[in-house]
């Protein structure tokens, strides 16, 4: 039989986008709260025998809707789907990637596992945080990258720039966008001062005088290191700065901050949905989607 594609109320838009690419059946997972906070779902198909596609956004509310996507992987199982793909287009979760401090709680693996002893055979995903962290024996996990988006962005939009990350852990999302471009690309450089024990950040070489500046980098949560970018790139005399992430969280009003800062644009894709979410990442789930289920 056929692939089936499940997909909750915050991700219907996807769902129906998918379905239509694909030419696959959809529906809509039905789910309620209680009064008393637990959660219900119901099937609304038979998944027997059949590869089902479920799409789940984590954000916002990323514990209610783990829960929901927990409960619709379970009953998938009992029964008795054939394989099962969960696409996550931001993986809530991510950053907690390793044992920081004694006592942590890796949450990244312990979603992965939960997931895979539920019986999910892959899952997919949008610029994960750290892409090496994100794997387990037994789980094929896969991560979209969005960089060609990107470029097509920029060159269609801003023309040319210079390209930053924030920091050097997101240098290569920096790299992979601009090396499909041709133009430079830099990373914000941390110092600290041994005596004040000051922090302050600039670009670690290029020269961003009097040039348009786009930074790039995976999440944008309270906004606080692109506003501090921000500030430190006009000091040194840019002409516009542009501001591109894949997941655009903007808690506390963190693009009001960013857009005060002085950002001459925000642009997100659409695996969170925010008013800034221009770049659509549907066609590069589609096209990962026909690799695995046929």
């Amino acid at each position: 039989m056929r692939s089936l594609v499940l997909n909750f109320s915050e991700s219907e838009d996807l769902g129906k986008k998918l379905s239509s690419i694909l030419n696959l059946e959809r529906y809509s997972i039905e789910s309620k709260i209680f009064p008393d906070g637990e959660v219900y779902i119901r099937l609304p198909v038979s998944p027997e025998n059949r590869k089902v596609i479920i799409i789940q956004r984590l954000y916002p509310e990323p514990n209610i809707n783990f829960i929901k996507l927990l409960l619709t992987v379970d009953a998938c199982r009992d029964l008795n789907a054939e394989e099962i793909v969960v696409i996550l287009p931001y993986l809530a979760y991510s950053r907690q990637d390793k044992r920081f401090r004694e006592g942590e709680a890796v949450s990244l693996k312990t979603i992965l596992k939960t997931l895979k002893d539920l019986g999910v055979k892959s899952i997919i995903t949008i610029d994960v945080h750290k892409p090496q962290a994100y794997s387990l024996e037994g789980l094929n996990c896969i991560n979209i990258e969005p960089f060609d988006e990107y470029a097509r962005y920029i060159e269609s939009n801003i023309g040319d720039c210079v390209i930053l990350s924030p920091d050097y852990g997101s240098l290569w999302r920096a790299e992979s966008t601009a090396k499909r471009l041709n133009v430079l690309y830099d990373y914000f450089e941390k110092t600290r001062d041994r005596i004040t024990g000051e922090v302050t950040i600039r670009p670690k070489q290029i020269d961003v005088q009097n040039r348009d500046v786009v930074i790039i980098d995976d999440i944008i949560a309270t906004g606080g290191t692109i506003v501090k970018a921000i500030d430190i790139l006009k000091s040194l005399g840019v002409r516009n700065v542009h501001v591109i992430a894949t997941h655009g969280l903007f808690i506390d009003n963190a693009d009001v901050k960013i857009i005060k800062a002085g950002a001459s644009s925000i642009t997100c894709t659409n695996t969170v949905i925010n008013k800034y979410s221009k770049i659509d990442i549907t066609e590069l789930i589609a096209k990962k989607l026909r690799q695995i289920i046929t």
